[in-house]
């Protein structure tokens, strides 16, 4: 089955692009600091308070096969100018199922991917992440 990916705009006032600044992943939980790419003393804290199930951060230049199915499946448009994503039927979900041996299967996982300016990076969690302006 075919990924499907949507933009997802968790609260209003976002802007289109971001950049990664920082990833934190510790105890206190998983966050994501992203600067607004057209004024980087905008910034927006992307935090799932309890651990993730998975996370990458990729490099864009190394994700062009996703890139471009991407543009041939939904345009340019539609992932040029925003960062914030879900997509279902992840395949990087499935990857992980192969890697647990189903184990993954036994809860509802949520794939949210960040097409940062300079990064991507794909998170797997049970919840959806508290949005913060800063």
């Amino acid at each position: 089955m075919q990924e499907k990916w949507e933009r997802w705009e968790p609260i209003g006032d976002l802007s289109l692009k971001y950049y990664v600044e920082s990833l934190s992943d510790s105890i206190e939980g998983f966050k994501i600091l992203l600067s607004d790419a057209y004024d980087e003393n905008k910034k927006v804290e992307v935090i799932f308070e309890d651990s993730v199930h998975a996370y990458r951060s990729t490099d864009e230049s190394f994700r062009q096969s996703v890139i471009n199915k991407i543009d041939e499946q939904y345009g340019t448009q539609f992932y040029a100018e925003w960062t914030f994503f879900k997509v279902a039927n992840s395949e990087y979900i499935q990857w992980l199922s192969e890697q647990s041996y189903g184990i993954s299967e036994s809860e509802s996982l949520i794939h949210f991917c960040f097409l940062a300016g300079d990064s991507i990076v794909d998170v797997v969690a049970a919840y959806e992440p508290k949005i913060t302006i800063i």
